[in-house]
């Protein structure tokens, strides 16, 4: 008997898997998929609504229990792993990417890395990095270095993605295709007959999520009428597969 396909979702977050792959995960949990979500950066102090208790221990807690109330939607069958490293504003101050790393982000790409190599077995999701959020961007930083490895599909950083156009976005593509020296293609996880409400699941994130990144997180599902992944023809086969069961 082949070994059960075994699903592990990268999230630099506590809720950027949410925003990007909810329909599906919903879609995986339903096919009895095991998904294994591996949040990194999850210690923090970041909200982006005002929240009673700021200091790092009662944020980081409480993202963890959005995160739980999110797993609850399926029946926590979700396997979650918090790595526990500091959040970029908590390591360095800044957000956003504008220079090269610097020596100690290497030492996180290469942490982020070995982790992968000791304890994913499966197909990886990885976030694109569109948006040039420096946690993100060291996700996918490690993913690039085992890429050849492992089986990996690339998914869309929301909200920002929907905040550049579609030509940025292929654009972004065909320069991580020029670091990979690969062809990358998209699978389209439409929102037909979706068995969730994407609107009322992350709405669990109550600390994240405001009015206005909601509303560019639907917007790009429904201009997409779905969520787009990308990668190689076997490993979107891989997921293709599954998806239409």
């Amino acid at each position: 008997m082949s070994k059960q396909l075994r699903i592990y979702i990268l999230s630099p977050h506590f809720d950027d898997a949410a925003y990007g792959l909810t329909l599906t995960i919903s879609k995986l949990i339903n096919r009895d998929i095991p998904v294994t979500l591996i949040n990194c950066f999850t210690v923090t102090r970041w909200t982006a609504l005002p929240v009673a208790d700021k200091d790092v221990k009662s944020v980081s807690l409480l993202r963890a229990m959005e995160d739980a109330e999110y797993n609850k939607l399926f029946n926590s069958a979700i396997n979650i792993i918090n790595l526990d490293l500091l959040d970029a504003p908590l390591r360095n101050g800044y957000i956003f990417k504008s220079s090269p790393f610097a020596p100690d982000e290497w030492e996180l790409v290469e942490e982020l890395k070995t982790y992968l190599e000791e304890n994913v077995d499966g197909l990886l999701l990885c976030p694109l990095g569109i948006g040039n959020h420096i946690d993100h961007a060291l996700c996918r930083a490690a993913t690039a270095k085992l890429y050849k490895k492992m089986k990996v599909l690339f998914y869309e950083d929301l909200p920002y993605a929907q905040r550049i156009s579609e030509k940025e976005i292929i654009d972004h593509i065909c320069k991580l295709e020029e670091e990979l020296g690969v062809k990358l293609g998209n699978l389209l996880n439409s929102s037909e007959n979706a068995v969730i409400d994407k609107k009322q699941a992350i709405s669990v994130y109550k600390s994240q999520l405001n009015d206005d990144i909601c509303s560019e997180i639907l917007a790009h599902m429904n201009a997409l009428q779905g969520e787009r992944l990308w990668g190689e023809a076997k490993a979107i086969n891989i997921l293709t597969r599954i998806l239409e069961y």
